[in-house]
């Protein structure tokens, strides 16, 4: 009678799941919109207690569940601290996400982290390990889930990003191809839509391979612009809810990249200059307004246009600090 309630012996009250599924679905939808500090420390907060829950009395099968949502929280916390420009923080709580997810038999989750891994090395100009880390989740991914799409234009982009252009080409081969079985209605992240993420990989991400790829005789230009305008259409049409400032940013500054490579500067500048106008200028947009602005000075310093980009590109960034 003592071993059976001892099996049973718990700390946690009725209510304690409920809440948190509530705090997840919560922070989930915030993360595209609040401020990203703030998003960050209402998780860290709660992966604190989470911390605390799985410490203390608690039965196995609440042990898992309380592993899902530290894994959840931390997921969430490696996004916030990559929009925060600390790649090191990021990758630190991406991994832990990683490690409770998988600690609790939950594959879906484990991809979600290696979604958030491969995107912190590509931003960190880490190209190997974020194809490590999109490799990864593909062994983790139901084929027929968005994320299966979304990994593999993630190892597409990373490989284009080693100048690989075979390696692309069979990544965005195999995404396409799962990207036209999924169901028309995907899964839901936690309170988001996951057919997002698949859209996006399948323009967003592909627009920056062929920047990246770069090569103005095979048509790189021209197909990143296409991708890129698909990115910006597929994202203003949405729903409100699933919607994110800083998408439309990253598409804009894509479309901005691309034209600059068809020799369009002007037209180039314009995009860059609504995409700083976003309310969500988090490190990698700035970074990839960098990138806009470099290579608009290098080829059409002259152009007034070009030294006006430059200057609304270093305001937003003293803002930024402000």
């Amino acid at each position: 009678m003592e071993f059976t309630q001892h099996a049973n012996a718990t700390a946690l009250g009725r209510s304690t799941f409920a809440h948190m599924d509530s705090v997840l679905a919560t922070l989930d939808r915030r993360q595209n919109f609040d401020p990203p500090i703030d998003v960050f420390n209402s998780a860290r907060a709660y992966r604190i207690r989470v911390a605390e829950l799985i410490d203390g009395p608690r039965t196995l099968k609440e042990s898992r569940e309380l592993f899902v949502y530290a894994a959840w929280l931390s997921e969430i916390l490696a996004w916030m601290a990559q929009y925060l420009g600390d790649p090191l923080a990021a990758e630190a709580w991406a991994v832990d996400a990683y490690e409770h997810a998988e600690q609790a038999g939950h594959d879906v989750l484990c991809a979600f982290a290696t979604d958030a891994m491969a995107s912190i090395a590509i931003y960190n100009n880490q190209p190997a390990r974020a194809l490590a880390a999109a490799r990864r989740g593909i062994a983790k991914a139901p084929a027929r889930h968005p994320l299966a799409v979304r990994l593999r234009t993630q190892a597409a982009r990373s490989h284009a990003r080693q100048g690989d252009r075979q390696g692309f080409q069979e990544m965005f081969r195999q995404a396409s191809e799962l990207h036209e079985r999924l169901p028309d209605r995907p899964p839901l992240r936690i309170a988001m839509d996951t057919g997002t993420l698949a859209a996006f990989g399948m323009t967003g991400h592909i627009a920056e391979a062929y920047i990246w790829l770069g090569d103005a005789a095979q048509g790189d230009f021209v197909r990143a612009r296409q991708h890129a305008q698909a990115a910006l259409d597929t994202e203003l049409a949405w729903p409100a809810p699933s919607r994110s400032p800083s998408r439309t940013a990253m598409a804009r500054l894509d479309m901005a990249l691309a034209l600059a490579g068809l020799a369009e500067p002007e037209e180039a500048a314009e995009q860059g200059r609504q995409a700083l106008t976003t309310s969500r200028l988090l490190a990698a947009v700035r970074r990839r307004a960098g990138d806009l602005d470099r290579v608009l000075n290098e080829r059409y310093r002259d152009l007034t246009v070009v030294q006006d980009f430059r200057e609304e590109d270093r305001h937003s960034r003293a803002v930024r600090r402000r």
